[in-house]
């Protein structure tokens, strides 16, 4: 079997840096060995050369940190095939669930972030409402603010703002009630 120069220095390098770790030489050797049928599954997979390499070598830090275990993995080369599934799996997911932006090949990356950044306009306009909605607040009674920021900014339940305060539960209900109509009564050119 014929090692080339590179691949050998590549496993030496490697074994010798991160000898500290204990990390299981054999799985490595065994993922060098697979390496090519790993790409092929991923690309398999995933249809792009660039993200099945990109998967393959993520799957190579993975099993970089696996240690050598009382317990030898029995079918290495399963082993790897389970951890590129894996990989590929938790992508995909990433991706529908929009985690993973794809770019475009003719798309400016500055360009594709300053499309998402709010216009100057829509920041004017929140931080408007933001200081709309603090006077609303502050212009609330006393007892019905206080009430009001335990339950809709803390997030209490109004048997503790009646252990808190005292107050029954009608009470209670009756503040907040007056609260949220006077703020919104206020904020109703805002919205």
């Amino acid at each position: 079997m014929y090692v080339s120069r590179n691949k050998f220095t590549f496993l030496s390098v490697f074994m010798t840096f991160f000898a500290s770790y204990q990390i299981s030489a054999n799985l490595v050797r065994t993922f060098e060995k697979e390496r090519a049928s790993l790409l092929r599954l991923a690309m398999r997979k995933l249809g792009n050369p660039d993200e099945a390499k990109d998967i393959v070598q993520d799957a190579f830090v993975r099993i970089a940190g696996v240690k050598d275990r009382e317990e030898p993995i029995s079918d290495p080369p399963a082993f790897l095939r389970t951890v590129v599934l894996n990989l590929i799996r938790d992508r995909q997911r990433r991706r529908k669930t929009g985690q993973i932006v794809e770019l475009k090949g003719d798309c400016d990356p500055l360009e594709w972030t300053a499309e998402d950044s709010p216009s100057a306009e829509n920041v004017i306009y929140h931080r408007q409402r933001l200081r709309a909605f603090e006077q609303a607040v502050k212009s609330l009674p006393t007892r019905s603010r206080e009430i009001f920021i335990l339950r809709k900014l803390h997030g209490k339940t109004h048997d503790e703002i009646a252990s808190t305060t005292g107050l029954s539960k009608a009470a209670i209900e009756k503040h907040l009630y007056r609260a949220m109509t006077t703020c919104r009564d206020l904020m109703k050119h805002y919205d």
